[in-house]
């Protein structure tokens, strides 16, 4: 074998080592990628309007994050929507967001002689119960017929803050309460606080 055939094989290697390191890499990061949308848990950071959300326990111990400190939490992601208590017009996406017990928890969480109070900037409130906030209790519909049904699945009641993989629009974000699901039920319009800026759990007693 002359010198340039030699020089020629090596390089050959080289390429062909480095060609399996860039398959090796891409297939790990496309099934992470696929893991992450199978499993409904996303790690998102991305340009989020400026606004905060006031956490308060039951305690008084109150927590305010903003938008870059929310999206840094582990979020979920799945659909949802709902039915307007007005004219029966429905709302329905795929949402992101932090689910509310993730947040309560940086307030001391709740007990189940407690509800969860949420406050929009405009001052619209709704209320969760201990079970609601856990997902049970809430009233569902099949999103085709409008018809009730009953959730086979755990629902997720969470601050949303994305619909469709975009920020939610003006009037309804930065960030809203969203109820959703594996199954993508539709849920009361009630439920779903716009434009939310607190979270408060509240004693019963």
């Amino acid at each position: 074998m002359n010198r340039d055939s030699g020089e020629k094989s090596k390089f050959n290697k080289k390429m062909l080592a480095i060609a399996f390191i860039i398959v090796v890499v891409v297939a790990a990061v496309v099934s992470w990628q696929i893991y992450l949308q199978s499993s409904g848990v996303t790690k998102t950071k991305g340009n989020l309007p400026t606004t905060s959300l006031t956490l308060v326990g039951a305690n008084g111990q109150q927590k305010i994050l903003d938008l870059d400190e929310i999206a840094a939490l582990q979020s979920y992601a799945a659909t949802g929507g709902y039915i307007s208590d007005k004219d029966n017009t429905t709302y329905f996406g795929n949402f992101t967001g932090v689910p509310f017990l993730t947040l309560l928890n940086l307030v001391g969480g709740i007990t189940s002689n407690e509800n969860v109070t949420v406050t929009a900037s405009d001052g619209y409130q709704t209320a969760f119960t201990y079970q609601q906030v856990h997902g049970e209790g809430i009233i569902t519909f099949d999103p085709n017929t409008g018809v009730a049904v009953q959730p086979s699945q755990p629902l997720t009641v969470m601050v949303a803050y994305y619909c469709n993989g975009t920020s939610l629009a003006s009037g309804t974000g930065p960030l809203s309460v969203a109820i959703v699901g594996p199954e993508g039920l539709l849920t009361n319009g009630s439920w779903w606080a716009y434009l939310l800026v607190k979270i408060q759990v509240v004693s019963l007693n």
